[in-house]
């Protein structure tokens, strides 16, 4: 599930990479390649800014361009392209009506009750676009800090610059959310009373950004390691590195679209809740309980809102913070460098994640509008924020690792003091194995322990939000059991591209961290 200098740090960053130096051996090579093709010359550029080896660089540039069918290919893509919509809607409308309970998908008065209540709104179709415009809006002016990517191959190793202001966006987007709820202008409970036609909406728009992209790619000639099977190249898309003037619109999809529309789904639940449970008590004639803050400076009603939806507003908002804060990491994460912009990550950040990660959080709200809300005893629910908040603990720190080593190496490390910077985010002096293929396989900090820590995290994560619903719904478990799926199929892909990169040092790497997820155990 997870991410830059200050402003004109951006050429010396690009002064500083080119300054790396290559062996002797790789020198020559890069002078013999660049007397003899401008393409093998942009291998020896991609090498000297990676701090790795003209041979490395050029198995990158050949993966780069070779096309190799995931997912079952054209006919899996197809189903998952027909088959995961029909699902949302589906879950849904489980929810919605039906208290979590699966119902049969052929029964024809299900979709027939269920349907018309999700048909897009007039109000739903301005709240979602009006989002995306604003997230654009900001993404586009707001001050932040400047990072390069990796070098990419089919661009001769340029390595494109990334604004990484998601800090500021996002602290934008809570003052204006709480001036705009408390004045009365738009009340954030607006957000959960639409969320089925929103739902709609984004569904649809994924779909039309996702067919244009591709239209687009094909007609100007962008478009890059091409299949020739219309679906599958619709699934992985067209265009690596689609972009609207200083905004990579991959990466603005990928971290500011799907993360805060979560978090507000679930911010708009909480306060539904806490305005439901006041209510009820008004009508039994109970007085409103006060909280008197700062020796009585400031009074306020108590929060209402029950655990498990304070619980589910706790973990979106960990989510979503983290991305903002460390936004400066995405630029050199596979899916920026290699995937390209098409349904798989299209219609997931604009719809998949905002409205199938919520899942708990409808299912716990539905409970309470049914005078039926969930409970646990104090133990279980202490043990599943203190479980949460661990995990979170090193996933947020097994990622930070990472990538500030990748970025420690090439150059382009900056110190962030972006709010909360963990202990034991940065390495000091942090052990590797060094690979003939020019890259360095991090084995200190969490990475000593497994190869996969932040999944580790991640999925115990991911669990929690099933398990703060109880066992009476299938559905809450729905992300766990689809991000374990997720895992298990990135993790073979990265064994496999390993594998073939790197032979013999990736056999050293696994002898040093044999365990991929758990210590001692798998």
């Amino acid at each position: 599930m997870l991410l830059q200098t200050e402003r004109g740090m951006g050429s010396s960053l690009r002064h500083r990479a080119t300054k790396r130096k290559l062996s002797a051996e790789d020198v020559s090579s890069s002078r013999s390649l660049s007397s003899t093709s401008s393409e093998s010359g942009s291998e020896a550029d991609i090498a000297i800014k990676t701090g790795g080896t003209v041979e490395g660089a050029k198995k990158d540039a050949a993966r780069d361009s070779k096309v190799m069918y995931e997912f079952g290919g054209p006919l899996g893509v197809s189903a998952l392209m027909v088959g995961f919509p029909i699902l949302m809607l589906y879950f849904y409308l489980c929810l919605a009506f039906h208290r979590g309970h699966l119902q049969n998908p052929l029964s024809h008065e299900f979709w027939a009750n269920g349907l018309p209540t999700i048909v897009p709104t007039y109000r739903a179709t301005m709240i979602y676009m009006l989002f995306n415009v604003f997230q654009l809006f900001t993404a586009a002016t707001l001050p932040g800090v400047k990072v390069l990517g990796l070098p990419v191959p089919s661009l001769g190793g340029k390595q494109l610059e990334y604004l990484c202001n998601g800090v500021a966006t996002w602290y934008v987007d809570l003052v204006l959310v709480a001036a705009l709820h408390f004045t009365g202008v738009f009340p954030i409970t607006i957000v959960i009373d639409e969320v089925g036609p929103i739902m709609s909406v984004a569904m649809i728009w994924g779909i039309i950004v996702t067919i244009g992209c591709y239209v687009v790619g094909r007609v100007t000639g962008r478009d890059h390691r091409m299949s020739g099977s219309i679906p599958y190249d619709l699934f992985m898309g067209a265009i690596l590195n689609p972009r609207i003037g200083n905004v990579d619109l991959k990466m603005w999809n990928e971290i500011r679209i799907p993360w805060k529309l979560l978090f507000f789904v679930s911010l708009s639940a909480a306060v539904k809740d806490h305005e439901i449970n006041m209510a009820r008590e008004l009508q039994a004639g109970l007085a409103p309980q006060v909280w008197s803050l700062f020796g009585g400076m400031i009074e306020m009603n108590a929060i209402k809102t029950s655990a498990p939806l304070l619980f589910m507003l706790l973990a979106h908002l960990l989510y979503v913070n983290a991305c903002m804060k460390g936004e400066e990491c995405i630029p050199t994460t596979w899916d920026i460098f290699y995937e390209k912009w098409g349904f798989m990550l299209i219609f997931w950040n604009f719809a998949g994640v905002p409205f199938s990660y919520c899942y708990s959080t409808l299912y716990l709200l539905n409970r309470s509008i049914a005078n039926e809300p969930i409970q646990h005893s104090k133990f279980y629910t202490t043990f599943l924020f203190v479980t949460l908040l661990l995990a979170y603990y090193v996933w947020d720190t097994a990622n930070s690792q990472k990538n500030r080593f990748r970025m420690q190496q090439r150059g382009t490390f900056v110190d962030r003091k972006t709010f909360p910077q963990l202990p034991w985010g940065t390495l000091k002096k942090p052990t590797y194995v060094q690979t003939k293929h020019g890259n360095k396989l991090l084995t200190g900090g969490h990475w000593r322990f497994v190869r996969k820590p932040h999944y580790t995290a991640d999925l115990i994560m991911a669990l929690s939000w099933g398990l703060i619903t109880g066992f009476d719904s299938l559905i809450p478990y729905f992300y766990v059991v689809f991000f374990t799926t997720v895992l298990v199929h990135r993790v073979g892909r990265d064994e496999i591209h390993c594998q073939s990169k790197y032979g013999a040092d990736f056999d050293e790497y696994c002898r040093q961290v044999p365990y991929m997820f758990i210590p001692f155990i798998f």
